[in-house]
């Protein structure tokens, strides 16, 4: 039976669906959303001040408050999302990273909701406290979590019984089935700060460099309260650049670095690395061992042991290639597969509403 299913899809106000500027979840939503059955009843809500909006059926809420430090923007957003919500019948409103703003909706809209945790949820408003995440258990049809290790942060001291009620969906990549032909590239994506290892990454590049001397490194991010940087004739900074431009640079690229210290929900940058056939390294932090079966994973987090792996690396070119070859054949997490999977959610959290009975024949389901 076709299903004709309305939808919001709600971003973090801080979230931008641009082309240039697109990160995490406006990313998940736009990738999902171009494959979804769905997406012709779709709408998707979020606040940026650009016009290069990633997919179709975007509606941008203007902010007052966005720089104000006397009046909450999560307020202004929130009332203006329940003014735009309530003249629309939506059958499921899903929400992006938000649970306060899932509070304050369910209070006042009375639809299916689905949450999504694209981050820590111990480290959010709303979903830190026990009961907080019971009560979002109690809100919403689904819970989806961009990886185990963020589902299993959330059911720290609940019932793991309760997990019943979710699901985890992995940000996922197109099938990339032919490798480029590779230069010599060391590849850094990512913000140029400690917490990502850009620090260990830093001492460990200059070394490489000047020891491998037709490598190159480059560096793609930026860093507001920028500490570290990097002097050398053989490494480019080349800092923020549009998502299309970093896969682009997986493409052409040896070797990809992703030496985070923070726990990483999912590392969405590893993915897409090994995706696109670079030989990756990776701590073993957070969500990224499940990014991808074929990466090398850091044995401590220093400058030293990164040093190695990539002098590994490039002195081992057989392997090398190996490694590559394989990121791509066994790319773990698929759009085209994943988007088929939450479709399947999003039915399942709307009763059908007609039965077709044949009189003759008396078919019988049971349902428990």
């Amino acid at each position: 039976m076709k299903r004709k299913i309305k939808i919001a899809s709600i971003l973090p106000y801080k979230e931008n669906y641009t082309k240039e500027k697109a990160s995490a979840a406006s990313l998940w939503i736009a990738e999902f959303f171009k494959k979804s059955k769905f997406r012709n009843d779709n709408y998707i809500f979020g606040s940026t001040n650009s016009k290069n909006y990633l997919t179709k059926n975007y509606i941008n809420i203007s902010l007052k408050n966005i720089k104000s430090k006397f009046k909450s923007s999560t307020n202004e957003y929130t009332k203006k999302l329940i003014d735009k919500i309530e003249k629309n019948n939506f059958d499921l409103i899903e929400i992006h990273n938000r649970p306060l703003i899932l509070k304050k909706l369910s209070q006042k809209i009375k639809t299916k909701f689905i949450i999504y945790f694209h981050n820590d949820p111990l480290s959010m408003k709303g979903s830190k406290s026990i009961n907080q995440r019971l009560e979002i258990i109690k809100s919403v049809e689904k819970i989806i979590f961009v990886s185990e290790w963020v589902q299993k942060r959330f059911f720290i001291n609940l019932d793991d019984k309760l997990k019943t009620k979710t699901e985890v969906v992995y940000p996922s990549v197109k099938l990339k089935k032919n490798k480029r032909k590779k230069e010599k590239n060391i590849v850094y994506v990512g913000k140029l700060n400690q917490s990502k290892g850009y620090d260990i990454y830093s001492e460990s590049i200059i070394k490489i460099l000047n020891e491998f001397k037709d490598w190159k490194a480059f560096s793609i991010g930026d860093e507001d309260r920028r500490k570290i940087y990097i002097n050398h004739k053989n490494h480019f900074e080349l800092g923020f650049l549009s998502h299309q431009k970093v896969l682009e640079m997986y493409d052409k690229s040896e070797i990809s670095v992703v030496p985070s210290k923070w726990e990483e929900p999912f590392g969405r940058t590893a993915l897409e690395a090994s995706s696109r056939g670079c030989a990756t390294i990776i701590s073993n932090r957070g969500g990224l061992p499940e990014t991808t079966d074929n990466a090398l994973i850091l044995k401590d987090l220093s400058a030293n042991s990164l040093y190695k792996q990539i002098k590994f690396l490039i002195k081992n070119n057989k392997f090398r290639k190996k490694i590559q070859t394989k990121s791509i054949k066994d790319t773990k997490h698929i759009i085209s597969e994943n988007t088929i999977l939450i479709d399947q959610i999003r039915l399942e959290c709307l009763p059908i509403r007609n039965f077709y009975f044949n009189k003759k024949k008396l078919k019988i389901i049971n349902i428990y």
